[in-house]
């Protein structure tokens, strides 16, 4: 689930392997440690923007929000 959110929803990580109980290859996991290495600027661009998003969704988002309307409710 974990691997699912980070690599397909997220695209922020690279699946080297399948399974909790398997090791990857060593030349395939060399290819996709360079790889990632070579696309680094793009990988933290990624993250840089997934972090402003959930910051913002903290600051401003919906369940803060409705925390809000029911502490002004509530008092």
């Amino acid at each position: 689930m974990n691997a699912i959110l980070l690599v397909v929803e997220l695209k922020v990580a690279t699946r080297v392997c399948e399974g909790a109980q398997t090791v990857p290859n060593s030349d395939e996991l060399a290819r996709v440690v360079a790889e990632s290495v070579s696309n680094q600027e793009t990988g933290n661009e990624r993250v840089g923007k997934l972090r402003r998003a959930a910051l913002d969704a903290i600051k401003g988002g919906s369940s803060s929000k409705d925390l809000d309307k029911l502490a002004m409710h509530v008092s």
